[in-house]
């Protein structure tokens, strides 16, 4: 019988999950990967401590979570600092995004001989990467540089182009799959409306931010209004159906743009983010369903593999066209591996424009098993990039257990 309490629940997810970090970090993996570890630990799928009402219950902390992550993401794209590598973020970008379409969808169709369809909807999904699982290691071993700020650049524009691409994949798939139904522009209405909706409104209430600051004068105050903004701006994304992850990295890219006061203001939510990252992290873990992966291992093994072949490929040649420096071609592809929140968003998607069908199905079950493989490997992946582009210095790597919190 598992907890059905939700206050029981966030306390036991708060203190099994930061016991899961440090027992990840005795064995120098990131603290992140051990919550999500401790949460598979306490899901469904295992011990059933976490059951799923209570992770649906649970979902504003998910939520929260996420957003808050995406306000920190935001907060580092400043311009006078991504003006210099601006074109390197681009053109990696959009390679890493063409080479893992296209060799995933070669996995899927001629590999596996999926439906054209279900390797094309697979294929754009492949191009998310979770910002959240990259952030926290970054956080936790304190990572700052040239490859950091590039890396984090490329998440955000990346996952903005992925909603428009899997729009795109969805409306070709309905034409496919429905006798006498046509492609139609319609069809893409709720993509483009995500992505300029979320912009949009990221950029309005990252101005109305700005304005509020300018009258705030402690650290804590400036806590309470930013994490009263990420509440309000996921609220109303929710609210007009758009992506609050857009909508908060939007919204802390406007402020650490336009906040002449203190561009670097959004920092001082590192006070509070350990707790959040924690629950969310395991919480996460403990959404995860071990049936699918082991149910799905062929299609997700193959789904795995060549996402992982795209996404470093494309980094790699994107780095080598844009004559970006040498550990960019060599570590960004292993960064860009995580894969979570977005995913889940699309799932979601995928399932409300076809629902019932076959397709949604094995979407879902295929997408869902990738989730759980690189939820727990990714930041791994993440660590070894950062160590690897020389941004963790040897004092952090090497220091006591109770200094590498985040």
């Amino acid at each position: 019988m598992g907890i059905t309490d939700q206050v029981l629940g966030a306390g036991v997810l708060l203190i099994l999950g930061y016991m899961g970090g440090q027992l990840a970090k005795k064995v120098k993996l990131p603290a992140v990967a051990g919550y999500c570890l401790m949460g598979i630990l306490l899901s469904p799928s295992l011990l059933n401590v976490i059951p799923y009402e209570l992770n649906l219950e649970l979902n504003a902390l998910k939520v929260l979570g996420l957003s808050m992550i995406a306000m920190i993401i935001g907060g580092e794209l400043r311009y006078d600092t991504l003006k210099k590598i601006g074109k390197s973020i681009v053109v990696i970008t959009f390679m890493q995004i063409f080479t893992t379409v296209l060799v995933v969808f070669l996995g899927m169709f001629f590999l596996l001989g999926k439906d054209l369809s279900i390797s094309l909807i697979l294929a754009t999904m492949a191009v998310a990467t979770a910002p959240a699982a990259t952030v926290a290691v970054m956080k936790e071993y304190k990572a700052k540089g040239k490859f950091s700020t590039t890396l984090l650049g490329i998440i955000a524009l990346d996952d903005a182009i992925c909603i428009m691409l899997v729009g795109f994949a969805l409306a070709i798939a309905k034409g496919l799959t429905q006798i006498g139904t046509t492609f139609e522009i319609a069809d893409l209405a709720h993509p483009a409306w995500e992505l300029s909706g979320s912009l949009g409104l990221g950029f309005i209430t990252g101005l109305i931010l700005c304005l509020i600051l300018k009258y705030i004068k402690t650290r804590m105050e400036n806590i309470v209004v930013l994490l009263a903004f990420v509440l309000i701006n996921s609220g109303i994304a929710a609210y007009l159906d758009l992506s609050s992850l857009l909508v908060n990295m939007v919204s802390g890219a406007t402020v650490a743009n336009f906040f002449v006061k203190s561009p670097f203001v959004i920092n001082v939510l590192d006070d509070i983010d350990l707790p959040v990252f924690i629950i969310f992290f395991t919480l996460a873990g403990a959404s995860l369903q071990l049936n699918l992966l082991t149910a799905n291992w062929l299609p997700a093994l193959v789904y795995i593999v060549t996402r992982a072949v795209g996404k470093i490929s494309g980094c790699y040649y994107g780095a080598v066209l844009s004559k970006a420096d040498h550990v960019m071609k060599k570590y960004l592809g292993f960064a860009m591996l995580p894969k979570a929140g977005v995913s889940i968003g699309l799932i979601l998607f995928v399932q409300s424009r076809f629902p019932g069908t076959e397709l949604a199905a094995v979407v879902t079950a295929i997408e869902l098993a990738a989730v759980t493989f690189y939820e727990i490997t990714g930041p791994m992946a993440t660590r070894y990039a950062l160590i690897g582009a020389g941004e963790v210095s040897e004092n952090i790597k090497q220091m006591p257990d109770k200094k590498l919190e985040m």
